[in-house]
């Protein structure tokens, strides 16, 4: 059994749609409104739920289960029954913090400008986040609610570098008790400290976003100057928008191995790019969490950043993460 724990904020999205920016102080009619869940893990999620539903069958050897590991607000709250609700089969318990004394969760209210299309985003949250002590709790409860043949793996948002680092040093301390794997995000370049999470992690999803902070204009390149900082066994990966992605796997004692992918390109010439950015991060991570988990062995890594990469290319031409799974049917009839 294979279970993944996506530990990070939900948010609950609220997307007003007008026909341009507003001027301060003045009034402006929306053209519609849309109340959704939101949030990098949850969004990952999302996607893994339709890729599992799509492949589900009694006789699978290695069924997924995901469970989200976030801070909500009270159990009882119609915030938290919302959330719950979003999902058709991640798991909230026995992973998730509920600040009982708090009735809303994280909230971000979109301004979606259909003159320029942009998005102006406005976030609030209250809630405390999550400590280390709350994690480490967590992870035993999961340790003691799973078997010693388990996989668990671990999937960092990596909101609060500090935080995470600690989160992330207390599960190696538990890796002899169950067979566990640790990925890590690299989105925002402003979390400073993120840097030494990837140093402990053995897959590593960086944005290009963050890779050009840091001054580099290829992703091989920057996945190059990597090495002296993650361990000698990690899987890179770089997001380079419709260039496609690069992923490196490195080996103690041998030369790595080196994967380009070209940007996903339709052959349906009526098809135009809805968002170039927004979600498909997420989304190439659902695809690869998903290849490394339920085609760990039979997948070549080249074979899994292509399916990533295909899956986050349908992304960007759509709205939303509806029936992303519908895109690939081709290669999940295909099985191995």
């Amino acid at each position: 059994m294979h279970h993944i724990v996506a530990v990070g904020a939900i948010y609950i999205d609220t997307i007003l749609s007008v026909p341009h920016f507003p001027k301060e102080d003045t009034k402006l009619r929306a053209s519609s409104l849309l109340r959704r869940r939101g949030g990098n893990c949850g969004n990952t999620f999302e996607v893994l739920e339709q890729l599992i539903q799509a492949t589900a069958s009694p006789l699978a050897a290695n069924p997924l289960k995901l469970y989200l590991s976030s801070v909500l607000p009270s159990s009882a709250s119609e915030a938290t029954k919302f959330i719950k609700d979003s999902f058709s089969i991640v798991n909230l318990d026995p992973t998730c913090v509920y600040r009982e004394e708090a009735s809303e969760a994280a909230s971000s209210y979109i301004i979606k400008n259909a003159t320029k299309s942009t998005r102006t985003i406005v976030s609030y949250n209250e809630l405390e986040e999550m400590s280390l002590d709350e994690f480490a709790v967590r992870v035993d409860t999961m340790m003691a609610n799973t078997k010693e043949d388990d996989t668990v793996w671990y999937h960092f948002e990596g909101r609060v570098p500090d935080v995470t680092l600690a989160c992330v040093k207390y599960l190696e301390s538990r890796r002899k008790q169950r067979k566990t794997f640790i990925s890590v995000e690299l989105e925002k370049p402003e979390r400073v400290g993120m840097k030494e999470v990837a140093q402990e992690a053995d897959l590593v999803f960086y944005s290009k976003l963050w890779a050009e902070h840091h001054g580099f204009t290829s992703p091989r390149q920057f996945l190059e100057a990597q090495f002296p900082n993650t361990l000698p066994s990690v899987i890179l990966c770089c997001t380079w928008g419709a260039e496609g992605a690069v992923a490196v796997r490195r080996f103690p004692s041998k030369d790595p191995e080196w994967v380009h992918v070209d940007g996903y390109r339709p052959d349906l010439p009526e098809l135009r790019v809805i968002d170039s950015t927004i979600g498909a991060g997420d989304t190439f991570i659902a695809g690869m969490l998903f290849a490394f988990n339920q085609h760990a062995d039979e997948w070549s890594l080249e074979r899994k950043v292509n399916f990533a990469n295909q899956l986050a290319g349908h992304k960007v031409y759509q709205e939303g993460f509806d029936n992303l799974a519908l895109g690939m049917r081709d290669w999940l009839s295909q099985g191995n």
